[in-house]
């Protein structure tokens, strides 16, 4: 996401839950990347632990599509089913982080954020979300939809939990003031609303209570894209604008600053992120680079190491395909999906085993 031109939302969502068969396991012959021919193309995707699949904007329309890893004939390929019109769709999708079996897709020009069964397509109803909504998330400890509005001038979170008898109710709104050029990364866990904008030039630290909510600390930084850690709120990944760098941003004991706690140059700049509970995925034009996330421990030496890289361009024989830019990336329990831009393309990547 260019943050110069769009504003957006993203929040860490926790990661598929181990134990069973992951949704998108492949034979072991299956290459380490796989070209899924799509019905159209798409962009910004999300993954759907309750559907497995791949939940994305279609690039030229107002739908959303539906797009399930599948085995035949000892070959990856991709079923895709498309919703019927839902005009007006905004930057991006956000799915249910507390199992439920949905995707919220805000809708600006109706002052609404749909609520999308993941399985039927469909709106099953619509939330009051603030004044034109355009990029949203999900804080699961609070069990609270963040919406940003489209000028980038507030954050409206709305309780997806409510009380027996009762409709979902807007419990906080908060002046953010980023302009039609930030981000908002909203927290995977904990009780208390937490949040990250991210500005043309600057990361912010949001969080307090329903209706409480309020900015702690901030620092300077021009981010190309940012997100979340899913063990770590506190923490928001970001890739330099214009150079190479990625860095960690934390917040310092006592949580009244901001700093970077760990720095790389990937050697091409960073256009899309992504994590799950132990990696964090950075996408360059031809790369995916693969990096721990040392949740638990930080970065004593202040800097990340990395996993994996992989030319994803270099498998893939299609000479459009090969040379399409990125839409987007998300991360199943054993595959990253990156989506093409132009063409009803995705890309399937094998994650480097634990």
């Amino acid at each position: 996401m260019d943050f110069g031109q769009a504003v957006a939302l993203t929040v860490a969502v926790a990661a598929p839950a181990t134990g069973c068969a992951a949704a998108d396991a492949v034979p072991d012959s299956t290459p380490q990347v796989a070209v899924l021919r799509l019905d159209t193309p798409v962009r910004e995707p999300v993954w759907s632990k309750e559907a497995h699949a791949v939940v994305a904007l279609a690039e030229d329309a107002s739908r959303i599509a539906r797009i399930t890893p599948k085995v035949m004939s000892g070959r990856l390929t991709a079923h895709t089913v498309l919703s019927g019109p839902l005009p007006g769709l905004g930057e991006n999708l956000a799915p249910s982080a507390t199992g439920g079996e949905v995707v919220y897709a805000p809708r600006p020009d109706a002052d609404q954020v749909a609520v999308v069964d993941v399985r039927t397509l469909r709106a099953k109803t619509f939330l009051r979300a603030g004044r034109a909504p355009s990029f949203v998330a999900v804080d699961s400890g609070a069990d609270v939809v963040l919406a940003l509005s489209a000028d980038g001038s507030t954050v409206t979170g709305v309780g997806v939990q409510p009380a027996p008898g009762e409709e979902p109710a807007v419990v906080t709104q908060t002046d953010v003031r980023l302009g039609p050029a930030g981000e908002v990364d909203g927290a995977a866990r904990g009780r208390l609303i937490e949040f990250h904008t991210v500005g043309p030039d600057r990361v912010s630290h949001y969080k307090g209570g329903a209706g409480e909510v309020e900015k702690t600390a901030d620092i300077a930084f021009r981010a190309e894209t940012a997100t979340g850690d899913l063990i770590k709120v506190s923490r928001l990944y970001a890739a330099e604008k214009g150079t190479d760098r990625l860095v960690a941003i934390d917040t310092a004991p006592g949580g009244e600053r901001l700093l970077m706690v760990a720095q790389s140059r990937l050697g091409a700049p960073v256009l899309r992120l992504a994590v799950d509970e132990d990696r964090l995925y950075a996408a360059t034009e031809d790369r995916l680079v693969v990096l721990e996330t040392n949740s638990y421990e930080g970065f004593p030496e202040g800097r990340f190491t990395v996993v994996k890289s992989v030319d994803f361009r270099a498998p893939v024989k299609d000479t459009e395909v090969r040379k399409a830019p990125l839409s987007g990336m998300t991360v199943g329990p054993e595959r990253v999906y990156l989506t093409m831009r132009g063409v009803p393309y995705a890309l399937s990547v094998a994650k480097p085993s634990l």
